[in-house]
């Protein structure tokens, strides 16, 4: 089984209807976390491979790991302002296969520790819009591309301490548990950016909170 799981807030409900076109034949279920909606949106309704939840954003960006912790197989942790490709599940699926834990096609690389930001401290960043040349280990995956077994980490977002802070979280519980967390080569706009006025890990931005968080982690 392969799910994939999205959170959206909804003045990108646009962008939504197109991240899940992109994904919903490649899954065998699809869940979208709608934060601070009123309503539905018609194009999640009467498609069984949908299920959905109207959430009150109290947990951000981490609405996309609701009930993940309850999932057998395959987890995809998607954006609602990327579009996937054709056979992005299945790449990742076989990136699982061969490397363990968490596969992603955007990390960080914190060479030089402690840091002195999160933000900015960073010696190598793979982006997903950019060609990476290999396969390489990062120390923070974005879990916006993000894929995973369910035999290897069990991720509850009711954890999170704040919202809008999913990288740092996954990272602090990969570190802890031992999961080593992978990069996957990939061609440049492998993903598709429907470019937005804000993003949401910008919104309760605290660069030294976030910091104190990873060098407590990264040794």
């Amino acid at each position: 089984m392969i799910t994939a799981q999205i959170a959206s807030l909804p003045d990108r409900v646009v962008h939504l209807s197109k991240t899940v076109a992109s994904l919903i034949d490649q899954v065998d279920s699809l869940f979208v976390g709608l934060n601070c909606y009123d309503s539905v949106p018609e194009f999640l309704i009467d498609n069984p491979k949908i299920t959905y939840k109207l959430m009150d954003n109290s947990l951000g960006d981490g609405a996309k790991f609701h009930n993940s912790a309850e999932i057998d197989g395959y987890v995809l942790t998607c954006d609602d302002d990327l579009i996937y490709p054709q056979g992005y599940a299945s790449y990742m699926v076989d990136g699982i296969k061969r490397h363990g834990g968490i596969v992603t096609v955007l990390g960080k690389v914190y060479a030089d520790r402690p840091i002195g930001s999160f933000g900015t401290g960073y010696t190598r960043l793979y982006s997903c819009l950019n060609r990476v040349h290999r396969d390489t280990p990062v120390d923070v995956a974005g879990t916006g591309v993000m894929a995973y077994h369910s035999d290897a980490i069990k991720i509850d977002p009711y954890t999170f301490p704040r919202k809008n802070m999913a990288d740092v979280w996954v990272a602090k519980q990969a570190h802890e548990e031992d999961v080593k967390m992978t990069v996957l080569a990939h061609p440049r706009q492998y993903v598709i950016y429907n470019k937005f006025e804000w993003r949401i890990w910008t919104q309760d931005r605290d660069d030294a909170y976030q910091t104190a968080i990873v060098n407590n982690f990264l040794k």
